[in-house]
């Protein structure tokens, strides 16, 4: 008997989790944290070994909404914020119990705006509710024209010239093409809420920003020059609200008005 009604919950259970996944809308946010890679593109090829060209670390924020058709098909859009730039740096004599001089180091950041478009495929869940889901899909990012120059000032020796380290980085004004895929793992809860961590590629069909670096060592002047399509690899944690979570004060409300009416009535 025991077995027969924890079949039967357990049944009814998966009938409500099945329903939240068909004809299903919701909104949620989304964190990003990423390594935004230029490449070289001109200048001297080469450098001196001191001198490193680093990844970005971008980071990003969208509000995001999500379209579940059925068990495993849904699509995805929403408006994201993100960063992208430059990053160079200089290696230094440095002291082992204070490390934190290690680096003459400069970095430039620029902002986007994006809209991406994304459909997904969702396996069938485990004994948790826990699912992959891998997607594919298309973003557009706009950003606004900007150049912005920079200096390294002083290193742990003391004051430097200006030359010793220094970059003037360049943003494109407009709209660029991006395509995007994702593998991630998500966990639909019984209330309707979903939290999802995905790992994603991101490639840029055009280019978004370029930087020039110069710099010298030893008296010899160097000059570099690189260029940055918004590519980059990263994690993202998107947590979307249960369906209609936003709109359950009113239904309650119109369910309280309909049943004080019909009261009224059969009065």
């Amino acid at each position: 008997m025991k077995k027969a009604i924890l079949l039967l919950v357990m049944g009814i259970n998966g009938l409500y989790l099945s329903a939240q996944e068909n004809n299903v809308w919701r909104w949620g946010v989304q964190w990003g944290a990423y390594d935004n890679q230029s490449k070289f593109s001109a200048g001297s090829p080469n450098a001196n070994a001191r001198f490193n060209q680093n990844k970005f670390g971008q980071g990003s924020f969208d509000i995001v909404a999500r379209y579940d058709a059925d068990k495993h098909w849904m699509g995805t859009f929403g408006l994201g914020f993100n960063t992208f730039g430059f990053g160079y740096a200089i290696a230094e004599n440095y002291s082992l119990i204070t490390m934190k001089n290690r680096y003459s180091a400069l970095t430039t950041e620029f902002n986007a705006v994006e809209i991406p478009l994304m459909i997904h495929y969702k396996f069938n869940p485990n004994c948790k509710n826990v699912k992959w889901v891998i997607g594919a899909g298309f973003a557009a990012s706009f950003t606004e024209g900007k150049t912005v120059s920079k200096h390294f000032l002083q290193h742990n020796d003391g004051a430097t010239s200006s030359d010793y380290l220094s970059s003037t980085s360049t943003s494109n004004n407009g709209g660029h093409g991006m395509v995007r895929f994702s593998v991630g793992r998500e966990k639909l809860f019984q209330r309707g809420s979903i939290l999802n961590a995905s790992l994603v590629f991101n490639g840029g069909l055009s280019q978004v920003a370029t930087s020039t670096v110069n710099y010298t060592i030893d008296n010899q002047n160097y000059t570099h020059s690189f260029s940055n399509k918004g590519n980059y690899i990263g994690l993202r944690l998107a947590y979307y609200f249960r369906p209609n979570a936003f709109s359950s004060k009113k239904r309650t409300a119109d369910a309280k008005a309909k049943l004080q009416t019909a009261t009224t009535v059969k009065q």
